[in-house]
């Protein structure tokens, strides 16, 4: 679970961490990106009837009233609404909208509504990313059945995808900072009400997005991820540390767990942090790889790239984290308070899969959006063995401008059969995530680091 050993390139590592503010074949398009594509292969121009604006950077200055280490102000703040879709309109909109959205608005009729805004194609990501993507798309490829890859490291590893496992690639790989640190709220809201609150303290230190870096050094990582409860009272002090493989069937996920009623560290099988299991906190609705929408391994289902389409999705969600804003107010029995989520008009990737057989899994079928912007998941429909809609989610984007890199900021995850829903990574209460947080390092995680910060 450590870096490498090694005295000069341990140093190193530290060093730059701190100075950040199916078997395919290699593309290998020396041209990429052309003069048509942003650097991390989205379409650089604007849609055909100007909806879509062009591409032209991302935001990558705070605007001002933004103080270091400071909430995001809101650089849009003084945008208008466009247009509202509700049930009464829902026909005129119904193209664009994913098929939870229509299900929400179908089944809350006098209160569900998306509020569209103008689109802003704010995000951007640091010069070391687009160079590395560049650098990628001439030497990535899928390997091993379509479970892993190789050739790629930093950036983003297919930026022109040939099939829905580049995109999964693409989404997993997203960037979120190097040393990333946040305080998070979330929990399960009932359809009475009741709300059952969670608090956590996550760490995660990046091995794939370090430039110096080879994909032959990745050792099949991703990143290492350490999180804390402090709410609620039943899992106060309980705690994990887990590193995120890239070939998850070659290698599973693995961690660490501390119990502080034992005061013991236990390893955790190979299943704790795989596919269907069951995530804490989140009273059984949660589970492992629909964590930020899709963090899993692909290998259950059959998947298919659907193609581009444009859809209303969240985007630059300031709103939902300004300072001034209470909890309950975002948070209202059966869904996020309208008022404060922000729709917008985007391209995004589709991709279907679909349950092989003799294969088991919750989820039968699932259609998930990615932005084309981020390669970040937006959206996901997840349909039981009946072709039913029983869930679905949506993941908000947000640009940390100060950085800069537009990351999914929290996420909510709908169950239309019982009506509750499970929001997590909720930066509203206590502020916006540290994507370069010095004291965040390799001593941090592994079962001794747990055992060091348990037994204190």
């Amino acid at each position: 679970m450590n870096l490498p050993t090694n005295t000069a390139r341990t140093l190193a590592f530290e060093l730059l961490f701190m100075g950040f503010a199916a078997t395919g074949i290699a593309f290998a398009d020396p041209n990429f990106p052309n003069v048509n594509q942003t650097p991390i292969g989205a379409e650089k121009g604007a849609n055909r009837n100007g909806t879509i604006p062009e591409w032209t950077g991302g935001l990558i200055k705070p605007p001002k009233g933004y103080t270091e280490g400071g909430h995001h102000p809101d650089p849009f703040r003084d945008d208008e609404v466009k247009f509202t879709i509700s049930a009464k309109n829902l026909d005129d909109h119904r193209a664009k909208l994913t098929d939870l959205q229509t299900a929400l608005l179908k089944r809350y009729p006098e209160k569900f509504v998306v509020n569209v805004f103008p689109t802003r194609r704010s995000c951007a990501y640091p010069e070391f990313i687009y160079e590395a993507t560049a650098k990628n798309a001439r030497t990535a490829k899928v390997i091993e059945q379509g479970y892993g890859f190789s050739g790629a490291s930093a950036g983003f590893p297919f930026p022109e995808p040939k099939d829905a496992f580049e995109v999964l690639f693409n989404h997993e790989t997203r960037y979120f900072g190097l040393r990333y640190s946040a305080k998070t709220s979330g929990g399960t809201m009932n359809p009475d009400g009741t709300f059952t609150k969670t608090v956590r303290r996550d760490r995660r230190l990046a091995f794939y997005h370090h430039p110096d870096y080879s994909s032959a050094e990745l050792e099949n990582r991703y990143f290492v991820w350490r999180g804390e409860w402090s709410d609620p009272p039943l899992a106060k002090g309980q705690a994990f540390s887990a590193t995120n493989t890239i070939n998850q069937v070659k290698q599973p996920r693995f961690g660490f767990m501390w119990n502080p009623d034992t005061q013991r560290v236990t390893q955790t099988t190979p299943s704790s942090f795989a596919y269907t299991a069951p995530m804490m906190t989140s009273q059984g609705m949660r589970i492992s790889d629909d964590m930020f929408l899709f963090n899993g391994s692909p290998d259950r289902y059959d998947w298919k790239l659907v193609g581009k389409k444009e859809i209303y999705i969240p985007y630059n969600s300031y709103a939902a984290t300004n300072p001034d804003l209470k909890i309950d107010d975002l948070l209202r029995p059966g869904f996020l308070n309208p008022e404060h989520i922000r729709y917008e008009l985007h391209r995004v990737w589709v991709i279907k899969g679909e349950l092989k057989p003799g294969k088991s899994h919750k989820f039968a079928k699932r259609t998930l959006y990615f932005d084309e912007d981020t390669w970040i998941a937006v959206a996901s429909d997840l349909f039981d063995q009946n072709n039913i809609l029983t869930h679905g989610q949506f993941g908000f984007i947000k640009n940390y401008y100060e950085h800069p890199a537009c990351i999914q900021d929290f996420d909510v995850l709908y169950e239309l059969g019982s009506g509750r829903y499970n929001v997590d990574n909720l930066k509203l209460e206590y502020g916006p995530a540290n994507l370069n947080d010095p004291d965040v390092s390799s001593r941090n995680f592994g079962s001794g680091a747990l055992r060091r910060s348990g037994s204190r």
